[in-house]
């Protein structure tokens, strides 16, 4: 069993309270729950039992943030948990929304992963691709088998390149600034070097 330390109105949600189980911030809970389960400081209560409680007030209106806050973009499931955790909605709940999400095909990392490679492939290399999809919560399985197949075109460093170049001088100051380039817009060095020197000998 735990105990109830603090019942705390959200300053930027009065209808919402910070419950702090044990001395330590547990989850955000609405006034109205805490009124009709009786939750307050000094009661003693079993984590498993709130947690149901919360669950079921939050669920709701947990779905609902989630659904609004992708706007009919894709996001992936890390964007999502990211996005309740500071709404400070209880893992539970962030859990259950996320599974409910995956359910409808609301959530789909594969997806999200193929799309937005084939809408930044042109602009930036592999590496930097995987960086961007890592930081999105993107599994490194789901990346190796969309980035092996269908990254950066051909054509692709070579059009960022001429695009840079466009009425720059080819001198080696310029190609070494190229080159620094390429490598911030997530190209490979060996990619990078072929083309560089391809450009020194004026191919």
């Amino acid at each position: 069993m735990s105990i109830i330390t603090g019942l705390e109105v959200q300053k930027k949600n009065e209808t919402r309270a910070n419950l702090y189980l044990d001395d330590e911030f547990y989850a955000g809970v609405s006034i109205e729950t805490c009124i009709k389960n009786h939750l307050k400081k000094g009661v003693e209560i079993d984590k498993e039992q709130l947690d149901m409680i919360i669950l079921e007030d939050e669920k709701t209106v947990a779905m609902s943030k989630a659904v609004k806050y992708m706007g009919g973009a894709l996001k992936t499931a890390k964007q999502i948990r990211d996005y309740l955790k500071k709404k400070e909605f209880a893992p539970n709940t962030i859990e259950y929304v996320l599974e409910k999400m995956k359910e409808y095909r609301y959530l789909d990392d594969e997806n999200y992963a193929r799309s937005f490679v084939l809408t930044y492939s042109s602009k930036y290399g592999k590496l930097k691709l995987k960086s961007m999809l890592k930081s999105r919560g993107v599994s490194d399985k789901i990346m190796d088998q969309i980035l092996d197949g269908e990254c950066e075109p051909e054509d692709s460093l070579e059009k960022v390149a001429e695009k840079y170049l466009k009425n720059k001088i080819i001198d080696e100051k310029n190609l070494v600034k190229l080159a620094r380039f390429l490598c911030s817009r997530g190209y490979e060095f060996d990619k990078i070097n072929n083309y560089i020197s391809r450009l020194r000998k004026g191919e």
